[in-house]
């Protein structure tokens, strides 16, 4: 069984809060709280603040964003 996942632009999410990383290359997808500041870069005292959730980090087989052609 291949996983594929395909990512389309959200309209009613802005740049400046970045909730998702993807990254095609490495067939990858990054989801941070979206509570925290200054994501995905993180300094260390951040890292190691008490209820600040760990960016969750998931791998497929394929990822297709709205740069691909259908």
């Amino acid at each position: 069984v291949k996983v594929l996942l395909r990512v389309a632009p959200s309209p009613e999410i802005s740049q400046s809060s970045k909730t998702l990383s993807v990254d095609p290359r490495k067939k990858t997808v990054t989801l941070f709280d979206p509570g925290s500041s200054n994501h995905p870069a993180t300094t260390p005292n951040e890292e190691s603040r008490v209820g600040i959730a760990a960016p969750k980090m998931f791998a497929f087989d394929g990822i297709y964003t709205h740069e691909h052609s259908q």
